[in-house]
């Protein structure tokens, strides 16, 4: 009882202010000196893989078509945004595909496919499909969470990248496995 007590006890030392002023100062500057860039060096590294993969696709026949995995929803839609910029068209895949631009997908890809017996009727595995097909016909690269690391079939995609590593290695090979059959 005495060793709980122990570890519950707090710091009787009185706050320096000045100390913590200087602190909160040094964090608003790291903040405002990470804000102050632009486009950092990765994002500029995809777009060198993306020139000289497409160069060599187009050598070889091969579809034009980049799948890049990141970790978060964050890094994906900074991605998005950002290759938007440069004239590059990009879908997203995650575990909700439920943002304007999935929704505007899927909503015509319904009225193209309205009748037929491509529609499950089950409007995840659709949209999921719609945005399978969006990628297939008309994006150049599809920017996926781990949830397009499994149970879909990317074989006319010719790059993947791994922007963000997962921390597990068997998650690697089970991106790769989407492309590679």
């Amino acid at each position: 009882e005495q060793e709980e007590e122990e570890l519950f006890e707090i710091d009787e030392e009185p706050i320096d202010f000045e100390k913590l002023k200087n602190e909160i100062d040094y964090l608003k500057r790291c903040r405002d000196l990470a804000k102050s860039i632009p486009i950092e060096s990765k994002a500029k590294a995809l777009i060198e893989a993306f020139d000289n993969g497409f160069v060599k696709m187009k050598e070889f026949g091969a579809l034009p078509k980049a799948l890049v995995f990141t970790e978060s929803r964050r890094t994906q839609i900074y991605l998005k945004n950002y290759l938007s910029q440069l004239g590059i068209n990009v879908v997203t895949y995650n575990g909700t595909n439920n943002d304007d631009d999935a929704k505007e997908i899927y909503r015509k890809w319904l009225l193209i496919h309205e009748g037929t017996p491509i529609v499950t009727g089950n409007p995840l595995i659709d949209r999921k499909q719609a945005l399978l097909d969006y990628f297939k016909n008309n994006a150049q690269v599809m920017i996926a969470t781990e949830a397009g690391a499994e149970g879909i079939n990317l074989q006319f995609c010719s790059l993947l990248i791994n922007y963000d590593l997962p921390w597990n290695p068997q998650r690697v090979e089970q991106r790769i496995g989407r492309c590679h059959r």
